[in-house]
């Protein structure tokens, strides 16, 4: 029986940049609800804060199953998790132009 490989810090550089890509959406969140609420909360203003708020919580939510999916012994679905936060980064990126144009 061969004894498992070590992978030294890894692991946990990766947890901590999981931990670093929340915080960072958490700032452009924060971010958004501020123009959304300097607008007066109309209807754009509105949609751009609930829209916000969901790109948020998927961010938080990928990055948590992540961080949970690297305590097994083969992690997966590193391609979905990537595609998603991508997703949600270019979202509030878009909605923070719109909030300001608009």
């Amino acid at each position: 029986m061969s004894a498992p490989a070590d992978h030294g810090a890894s692991p946990e550089r990766t947890r901590l940049a999981w931990r670093r890509t929340v915080l960072s959406g958490t700032a452009c969140a924060l971010l958004l609800f501020r123009l959304a609420f300097e607008r007066g909360l109309d209807d754009a203003g509105a949609l751009g804060l609930a829209l916000g708020l969901l790109c948020w919580l998927a961010l938080l939510l990928v990055a948590q199953r992540r961080i949970r999916a690297m305590a097994r012994p083969e992690p997966v679905g590193l391609a979905r998790a990537v595609a998603a936060v991508t997703l949600c980064c270019v979202l509030m990126g878009l909605l923070g132009v719109l909030l300001i144009l608009w």
